[in-house]
C-alpha cells in the first residue's frame, strides 16, 4: 500500500477573472520506504504538491490518502495537528529561530508531543549526535555555517522521528561539498526506513533518489 496517495488533484491561485492552475487532475504516489524526488521548471507546482502532502494547503478537488486513509484538513489547526503527528518537515533557507540555541530549535520538534523531561532531552540528543552536531548544542544559529544550520533543520524534523520526511529544495543554498554530507544524511535516513520527498532544482541530487517525479508547467 502507497504511504501517500493523491487522486486527479486540482489547485489554482488568484481571482476568478484570473485563476492560474498550478496543479491539474494531478496523481501522485509514493511508497513507504521510497525516497522521491520532485523536479520541475520553475512555476511548475513543486512546492505546492509538498504544501498539499503537508497540509500546509489543500486542493481545490480530488483525494488525499496517508496510509490508506482519507485526509480532510478544514483549517490551520488541524493542518498542524497532521504534520505533528505524521510529519517531519524541512523547509527552505533552514527557518531557525535566532534567539534559540541549536538544542531549543530542534527540541522544537517535540512541541505539544508526550515527550517530556529526561526522555525528551534524551531523544534530542540522540538526534544531534546522529548529526554530527552535538557540539553546536550551545551555539545561536547566527554563528554556524550553512551546513551546520541544515542539520539543526533536519534535527527538528526527524526528532519527533515520523515515517515521512518532506524536504523543500534542502540543499538549495549548499555548496557541493556541503551538499554529498546532507544528501548522505537523508540517504541514512531513508535506508533505515524513512520516506523521503524532496523537492528539487538539481538534477544530481534528484539522481540519488529511487524516483524522480518531473511536473510541467501548464
Amino acid at each position: 500500500m502507497a504511504l501517500i496517495e493523491l487522486q486527479e488533484i486540482n489547485k489554482t491561485f488568484g481571482t476568478k477573472d484570473k485563476k492560474v492552475n498550478v496543479l491539474e487532475n494531478l496523481n501522485f504516489h509514493v511508497e513507504e520506504g521510497e525516497m522521491v524526488a520532485i523536479t520541475g521548471k520553475s512555476g511548475a507546482g513543486k512546492t505546492t504538491l509538498l504544501n498539499i502532502i503537508a497540509a500546509i494547503d489543500y486542493p481545490d478537488s480530488g483525494k488525499y490518502l496517508f496510509d490508506g486513509e482519507e485526509v480532510v484538513i478544514k483549517n490551520t489547526a488541524q493542518g498542524i495537528k497532521f504534520r505533528k503527528d505524521r510529519i517531519g518537515l524541512i523547509v527552505q533557507h533552514f527557518a531557525l529561530i535566532n534567539d534559540f540555541k541549536v538544542y531549543d530549535n530542534v527540541e522544537l520538534g517535540l512541541w505539544e508531543t508526550d515527550i517530556k523531561g529526561a526522555k525528551r532531552k534524551e531523544r534530542v540528543m540522540e538526534v544531534l549526535e546522529s548529526l554530527g552536531i552535538a557540539e553546536l548544542k550551545d551555539k545561536y544559529p547566527n554563528v554556524l555555517s550553512g551546513g551546520e544550520k541544515q542539520r539543526v533543520a533536519i534535527g527538528r524534523a526527524i526528532v519527533n522521528n515520523h515515517r515521512l520526511l518532506l524536504a523543500d529544495e534542502p540543499t538549495g543554498s549548499l555548496d557541493s561539498d556541503t551538499e554529498k554530507g546532507i544528501l548522505e544524511i537523508l540517504k541514512d535516513l531513508n535506508r533505515k526506513g524513512m520516506t523521503i520527498v524532496m523537492v528539487t532544482h538539481d538534477a544530481d541530487v534528484a539522481n540519488t533518489c529511487d524516483r524522480n517525479v518531473v511536473l510541467d508547467k501548464h
